[in-house]
Order: C-alpha cells, then structure tokens, then sequence
C-alpha cells in the first residue's frame, strides 16, 4: 500500500506534541488550533504506516515507534536550528573570514591598525594578512588566493579589478640630531652630498625620486640598497643615510627618533586596492574595505596637521 509524502507542518506537529505531551499544549505552542493538529497526526500516520500516540488518562503516550521517530526529527531541527545560526552569523558577520595580502609598506605598520578597529567591531571574524611583494599580491589576487589586496600601482593585470587607494608625496626622513632637523621642508639641494639610503632598482618610487635627482644635476652618496620602506627608515634611523619614503611608513618610526619632513617638489608614492574580477565581493569584504578607508583617511589628516596638506592625499581622501 503507498504512503503519503510527508510535509514539514506535520513533523512540526508531531514534534510539538511529544514536547508536550498534548494536542492542545501543541496547538498553542504552534499558534494554531487543536483539531488541525489532531488532523496533521493523523495523515503523519497514515503517511508513515504506524500509530504514533496512545491516549494515556492525563497526557498522549507516544508509541516505541514514534520514540524512535522523534530521534530523528530532533536530528533534523538541531540541524535547522543550526542552519538559522550560520544564518544569523553570516547576516550580523558573528563569523567568516578575509585574507589580505599587502605589500610590507602597508602590511607592517597601517594593516595592523585597520585590523585592530575591524576585530574591535566584529569579533567573532578571523583575519589572514600575508606581507608579499606587489608583483605577488597581484597575483593572488588574480587567481583569488585573497579577497583584498592592496600593491603599488602596475599594469592592468587579466582578473584584478583595481582602483586608487593612496597617493601621497613622500617624505624626507633623517636621523636624529640631523643638521637638517631644523628646517620643516626639505628641497632636493639640501639633500646634496647626503649618505643616501636607497630602495631596491625595480621600486617605482625610487626610479622617480633618481629621476628627479638627475634632471637637477644634484648628486648623493648612495649608500645603501634594501627593498622595504620600513627596513630604509630603520637604516636612517641607525644614521647610515637619509631618504625618501611613504609617510604611512615613517610615522611609525617617530617615536624611535626619526626626522620626518615634507619634500618639495612632491614625488607621488602610489598605492592600489585589489578584489578578483571574477568573485563577487561580499558583505564582509566591503566592511572591511570601509574601515580601511576610514584609517586610511584618518591617518592622512594626522599627517597633514604634522607636516601639512598634500593635493595627492586630498584628491584620494576624497574618493568614496
């Protein structure tokens, strides 16, 4: 003989009226009325072949089938009930998790205090920031082995959707008690026959900053080569030279002693965003990227009341 489909409103009845133990207390619990929870039994029954309660002389008595029943069905609403958490978590960001991969000069410094403020507001969000090279943060953007990444501006690259994140002058930085200390802007001639810590050849800032220095005909003692903003500021700050860097990376190095000053003419130091062209951002993405644009700006205001305002970082703060 078939049996009947079973639907959800008769395992909800069912379920209600072993937690109980009463067609009425069932119906209310439900928000419905008696007799259509006696009828959603009673096609349960019919459906599935066998009596599922025994009028007792107070309550139902459930038969040793439908005890056997009802582990299942409570197997099926802890995983609903489940399922209704993963919903609210993911709906409110109570968890999930974002990979950033960031170039050292952000990564260092910046990337830490982004992170911090995101944490602080969503807490149950796990975090993965991985300091690589601009060339390989493209990359894993491109092959989406990140959902954020942020690198110094290049060529469009197939699968990188990009877009201007930061581009501020850099900043002349000197050892401490530096006879140029005194002045609060720095020209390339004050520079001349200075110990010169320099970043790697392939670096772009450091092909403007040569390029620069050659159309004026000035020279410097360029003594030291390193690949990373922060490891050129730690350099100045031992006294092997003076340099030009990103301001996002000399600020962290004022407490230690280290001289930062605005330079004229300005030299652009150029940062971008990156997403995967072909993933949709998700909400926990785009609430990422919102606080990292308000640290972002911040720090460009701290920056600005330190050494004054820029025209490149007012033209990106302003960007939304």
């Amino acid at each position: 003989m078939a049996r009947e489909f079973l639907n959800f409103r008769q395992i909800e009845a069912f379920r209600a009226v072993m937690l109980t133990g009463s067609m009425t207390e069932a119906a209310v619990m439900l928000n419905t009325s008696q007799p259509r929870i006696s009828r959603l039994i009673a096609q349960l029954e019919s459906g599935t072949g066998f009596r599922l309660f025994l009028r007792g002389s107070a309550r139902l008595q459930p038969t040793a089938e439908a005890i056997a029943f009802y582990r299942e069905v409570d197997r099926l609403f802890s995983g609903l009930s489940n399922l209704s958490q993963t919903a609210k978590n993911i709906r409110s960001f109570g968890s999930g998790h974002v990979r950033i991969a960031c170039l050292p000069a952000l990564a260092l410094g910046f990337m830490p205090r982004v992170i911090k403020r995101f944490m602080a507001k969503h807490p149950g969000i796990n975090v993965t920031l991985q300091a690589r090279s601009s060339s390989t943060v493209t990359e894993w953007t491109a092959s989406q082995q990140c959902d954020i990444g942020l690198a110094a501006r290049g060529p469009e690259t197939k699968g990188v959707d990009a877009e201007e994140f930061l581009s501020v002058p850099g900043v002349c930085v000197l050892p401490p008690r530096h006879r140029l200390g005194e002045k609060q802007l720095i020209a390339p001639r004050d520079l001349a026959g200075e110990d010169f810590v320099s970043l790697g050849l392939i670096d772009l800032t450091r092909g403007r900053i040569d390029q620069l220095f050659s159309d004026l005909k000035i020279e410097r003692k360029l003594k030291v080569e390193t690949q990373y903003a922060a490891t050129v500021c730690a350099c100045v700050l031992e006294g092997l030279g003076v340099s030009i860097v990103n301001p996002f990376v000399a600020v962290d190095f004022i407490e230690r002693g280290l001289i930062v000053r605005r330079f004229e003419p300005e030299i652009p130091i150029e940062k971008m965003l990156l997403f995967p062209a072909n993933k949709p951002r998700s909400r926990l993405t785009d609430a990422f990227v919102q606080i990292l644009k308000q640290c972002r700006d911040e720090e460009l205001a701290q920056q600005a009341e330190m050494l004054g305002p820029s025209k490149l970082a007012k033209k990106v703060a302003g960007k939304r």
